[in-house]
């Protein structure tokens, strides 16, 4: 038998793949003459041969072509790894068993036994490390690598031409697999090192993949942003299958529609993810880089929805350039990214945000803002990388990917995190997840012990103006969460209002209204950086020359305080998670307090740098309304049910 590594072993041993490559093509696309002309006259080996010398010229007309290297044996310590079957993925190590027959487990989960971790073996991101350690060292044996895995991947995987949840099928690995072959495909045109018997493999497996990504997609959400825009790559990157212009065009007909769908009018992605508003965003973006390359028109509603994507990203961006931790996200960091779109988009506005007004132009206006439809309050005192931030949650749930997490808020002030929302760990489905999802995990209540139950997906409307305000001196929201709270009994339902005073600090009014006597926990977890003491009925972190924050209660109630780090029984809590599999003791104050009927509590939270000192507060007037008080020389007049803040 021939060299597995031949054009001639490919028609020996892989007749029907090759056949259904050559039945996928179009023979007549111009340029194919020479292959048409050696399969017609029986000549499955030449046609072969003479098509990948088609595809090297492209290449090289296109100028996709990566430059030479010289070869070397310089090391790269990620490519090293692969090279023993070894792999980093989301932060977890593991090592790939192989097969009886020498390949390896493509369906493999990781020493965590985490299904994620195989699906990322399969998108072949991994490749790029290659392709990436193989143009800084030129060591061969990172390119041979890459034509292994591919070569292997396609023999031992079959097309299942059925929708499947198997990770080497699996909707985002397919498509993941079109972008990534791509750019391998066309940037080692011109290197031996992939194989002939290699690139006619992954022509004869475009197809297969196109047709998965078009006919077993998601309905909707992230995955079918990131599918129709692979989809339509496949098509523009080989334009020469009979297919091609289809699939370019299902992929248009399929998602134009989506980012009015997907997309809010103020611009955050339905799922209420940053993480996943950052998936869609990148797909959408990308959908267009490939039709202006491709010198194809793309309609101007589609900039308009990007611009509001991007614009999103710029004005809820904390100052240390990290995006908001909300529902499964990671603690992204979007500072380059939108540093790189602002002068594409002309709005030196992002460039002043991301780079603490280093850059650009600074934004008119109050530098807080509230985006009505996704719910979300951000509040600042400014632009520069110390200044005050805060996220407010009083927004549906989201169309996927939820937390129960409703009235949340998150702080952060001179340069880090404080007051946080403990992330996303993993997807794995055990008592962790639970944890992470809760509103245990947040900062806001549990009544009687219990936690949030599923809220409202998806909104048809924006808030209303008079829940909110932001004026120059001082920023107002409120909301409630009506849904119900899991196996309580009776009724329960806990309305939240909150006021910035800008430059100073964040006063914070919870009202329950209940059909019986309860049991009130309120919830406020500080990053794992914090340093942590109570004081009294006051708690700081106390980190020396770094941004820290006093919580002080107002008023008379009583409160039983706590403090929980790193716990896992009897019940999991003080935990953080800033990505995925990244987990860290992080300290949770518990505020618990028993109530006979409807109540009103308030807190002040004060950031400073160093010692945040004593506020004097004082509760002037509580009623059904609203709550007055007085915080030092500062009062502040906080709606709960209708009417205006004031701070006087």
């Amino acid at each position: 038998m021939s060299d597995a590594t031949t054009i001639e072993w490919v028609c020996e041993t892989q007749e029907t793949r090759v056949d259904h490559m050559f039945d996928a093509l179009n023979l007549d696309h111009q340029g194919l003459e020479h292959v048409k002309a050696a399969y017609e006259a029986g000549n499955k080996i030449d046609a072969c041969q003479k098509l990948i010398d088609y595809y090297r010229e492209k290449a090289n007309t296109a100028k996709q072509v990566m430059k030479p290297v010289s070869p070397s044996n310089d090391t790269h310590a990620a490519a090293e790894q692969i090279l023993q079957d070894t792999f980093t993925f989301q932060d977890v190590t593991g090592t790939v068993p192989h097969q009886a027959d020498g390949s390896l487990d493509w369906t493999h989960r990781g020493p965590n036994d985490d299904r994620e971790w195989a699906y990322f073996l399969n998108r072949h991101n991994h490749l790029h490390i290659l392709l990436s350690a193989y143009k800084k060292t030129g060591n061969p044996s990172y390119v041979n690598r890459i034509n292994d895995h591919i070569h292997e991947w396609v023999q031992v995987n079959p097309y299942p031409n059925e929708h499947t949840g198997d990770p080497r099928w699996r909707g985002l690995e397919t498509m993941s697999r079109i972008n990534v072959w791509a750019r391998i495909f066309y940037a080692l045109a011109e290197d031996d090192a992939l194989k002939p018997a290699t690139r006619i493999l992954i022509l004869s497996s475009i197809p297969d993949h196109a047709h998965y990504t078009q006919n077993f997609h998601n309905p909707g959400g992230n995955w079918l942003a990131m599918q129709m825009c692979a989809l339509a790559n496949g098509g523009l990157q080989w334009p020469e299958y009979k297919n091609a212009d289809e699939w370019i065009g299902y992929a248009t007909r399929t998602l134009l529609p989506e980012m009015k769908r997907q997309i809010y009018p103020d611009g955050p992605q339905k799922e209420l993810a940053s993480h996943y508003h950052g998936a869609s965003l990148s797909s959408f973006q990308r959908y267009a880089d490939l039709f202006e390359k491709a010198g194809r028109d793309v309609p101007k509603m589609w900039y308009e929805g990007l611009e509001n994507m991007w614009n999103y990203w710029a004005y809820s961006m904390r100052p240390d350039g990290h995006g908001v931790l909300n529902n499964d996200s990671n603690l992204d960091f979007n500072r380059p990214r939108l540093l790189q779109v602002a002068p594409r988009y002309k709005r030196p506005d992002w460039a002043y945000i991301a780079s603490n007004g280093q850059e650009g132009e600074q934004p008119n206006g109050s530098p807080s803002i509230m985006f009505p439809w996704a719910g979300q309050l951000i509040m600042r005192s400014g632009w520069d990388a110390n200044a005050h931030w805060a996220m407010f949650d009083v927004g549906p749930w989201g169309i996927g990917h939820q937390h129960n997490d409703k009235l949340h808020l998150s702080v952060a002030a001179f340069g880090r995190d404080i007051l946080v929302d403990a992330g996303r760990l993993y997807y794995k489905r055990d008592k962790w997840r639970d944890f992470i999802r809760s509103t245990a995990a947040h900062n806001t209540l549990l009544i009687d012990g219990k936690v949030q139950d599923a809220d409202v997906k998806e909104v048809t409307e924006p808030l209303a103006e008079d829940v909110y305000q932001i004026t120059d001196n001082f920023d107002y929201a409120r909301g409630s969460f009506t849904a119900g709270y899991i196996d309580l009994d009776g009724k329960a339902t806990h309305t939240r209002a909150m006021v910035y005073v800008r430059n100073k600090f964040w006063v914070v009014v919870d009202r329950m209204t209940t059909d019986r006597p309860r049991s009130i926990q309120g919830l406020w977890h500080y990053h794992p950086d914090c340093t942590v003491e109570i004081d009294g009925t006051t708690v700081t972190s106390t980190d020396t020359d770094k941004g820290n924050v006093r919580i002080t209660p107002i008023g008379d109630t009583h409160w039983d305080i706590e403090m929980t780090q790193g716990q896992e029984e009897p019940f999991i809590q003080g935990w953080y998670s800033r990505e995925y599999n990244h987990k860290a003791a992080s300290p949770c104050v518990t505020y618990r307090t028993n109530i006979d009927g409807d109540a009103i509590f308030a807190w002040v939270i004060t950031p400073g740098k160093g010692i945040v000192p004593n506020v004097n507060t004082e509760l002037l007037a509580v009623d059904a309304v609203g709550v007055t008080v007085k915080v030092d020389e500062i009062t502040v007049h906080i709606p709960i049910k209708n009417g205006q803040a004031t701070v006087k």
